[in-house]
């Protein structure tokens, strides 16, 4: 059986929360509809949310046995807007309290039956229902060819933080001794390090940085894009190669799953020595992409794919310049999250930009980069893909674009961050999944 994910973004969430929330003229509670799109692969179904749908006051029935009864208009409708937008169609509402909640009886004997006959109208996409409470939620799927509702393996919502909720829960002592000192990070911090997907798309000096940490933090699943051979101009900032790399030409993304098995041989370490754009499906499974690559073109094109999934996209780069006799390192670390400011937004990367992406990389030759500048930005991209998975910090809705300066050796918030807007105009919810082609 596939895994499947469900993904909401935080500010759907939000725009949800603010309708339900409305009192009735006599209807205890709200509910309401969100709209779906199906991403399969050959190992998943993810499930992106893009729109919500309330129902209209007049379509609420007077009923005092239960907290929202809607009548057949109410139906009727979201089956025809489920039709048209080919989209698939999960029911809403919200149960006042903290931690994850669970079905009502009336929950249980009214919904599921109305959500299985909205099923019928669109057998392509994924149907079901979600109840949310104040700071988690229950996911109900419904599965035609088991003819019954099946729990997510994930369900996500993505913002800063995210907030994971997970079907399954074990742990192991060797698990809680190994994972002692980073408690902090949660109680369901030891399960999603097993569950969660990390992609880190280019495997250069950044990249191989960054996947000796998640090794050693504990990342049990990553997957790792590079097409290229180990050189000998890479053996001054790749980090975990070795000299005999240079004889063998040892691929590079060879060298990552033998230095993360090295640390952490229970991972699952996926190779794909190929761009990313030639197997698509396995950057789409990813729940974060960390991006290492050296052109604004890999960017935008990187960071449209992310947005299409709901995945938060965290760039970072550097470059040496040459001034008269003396030489300096900039670099910055961007975070791409879904529904917030993209990489456009920001002024990072500009039709300007793209148009003079022929230009060589630096000032003193192809692609310039030192091992201890990259460990910076990749530490840096480390620590805030920590905080975006657990929320240690209790930092919430943060934006993040840091300018290096790696000659002075300081990274600050990037001045063009106060003119940022905070809805992204380039990339829209409506715009999420799998590309659809109307025929004229």
């Amino acid at each position: 059986m596939k895994k499947i994910k469900f993904k909401l973004p935080k500010q759907l969430r939000k725009e949800i929360v603010k309708d339900l929330e409305r009192d009735h003229d006599h209807a205890y509670e709200r509910v309401g509809f969100i709209l779906t799109r199906l991403c399969v692969t050959q190992t998943q179904e993810l499930i992106i949310a893009y729109k919500f749908c309330p129902v209209a006051d007049e379509d609420y029935v007077q009923d005092e046995s239960v907290g929202a009864r809607i009548n057949s208009l109410a139906i009727r409708k979201i089956m025809q807007t489920a039709l048209t937008e080919k989209c698939g169609v999960f029911h809403v509402h919200i149960h006042a309290h903290s931690g994850k909640p669970y079905e009502s009886l009336s929950d249980a004997e009214g919904i599921p039956p109305m959500m299985e006959s909205i099923s019928r109208i669109n057998s392509k996409e994924k149907h079901g229902y979600l109840i949310l409470s104040k700071n988690s939620a229950f996911c109900n799927v419904y599965s035609s060819d088991y003819q019954c509702f099946i729990e997510p393996n994930i369900y996500e919502e993505i913002g800063y933080p995210m907030n994971f909720v997970l079907s399954d829960k074990f742990k192991s002592s060797l698990e809680l001794e190994r994972n002692k000192r980073q408690m902090f990070l949660g109680e369901d911090s030891l399960l999603l390090l097993k569950e969660i997907t990390i992609g880190i798309v280019g495997y250069g000096g950044g990249g191989s940085h960054i996947g000796l940490q998640l090794a050693h933090i504990g990342f049990e699943n990553i997957v790792i894009f590079d097409g290229d051979r180990f050189e000998e101009s890479n053996i001054n900032r790749l980090v975990g190669a070795n000299y005999s790399d240079i004889k063998n030409c040892t691929r590079k993304v060879e060298i990552a799953e033998r230095v993360i098995k090295d640390v952490l041989p229970t991972a699952n370490v996926e190779l794909v020595q190929k761009r990313w754009q030639e197997e698509p499906e396995k950057l789409q499974k990813c729940d974060i992409i960390i991006g290492c690559v050296d052109s604004f073109v890999e960017r935008q094109q990187l960071e449209a794919e992310a947005r299409r999934y709901l995945i938060p996209l965290i760039d970072i780069g550097m470059d040496i310049h040459k001034s008269n006799d003396n030489f300096s390192i900039s670099g910055q670390l961007i975070l791409s999250l879904p529904g917030d400011f993209c990489m456009s937004c920001c002024g990072f990367i500009t039709d300007k930009k793209l148009e003079i992406e022929a230009m060589k990389y630096g000032d003193v030759g192809g692609n310039p980069q030192v091992v201890w500048s990259n460990g910076v930005l990749a530490s840096s991209a480390v620590g805030l893909l920590m905080d975006i998975l657990f929320g240690w910090s209790g930092l919430e809705d943060r934006q993040v674009y840091l300018s290096y300066d790696g000659t002075l050796g300081i990274m600050i918030k990037h001045t063009r961050l106060l003119a940022t807007p905070k809805e992204c105009k380039h990339y829209l919810l409506n715009l999420t999944g799998p590309p659809r082609f109307i025929k004229i």
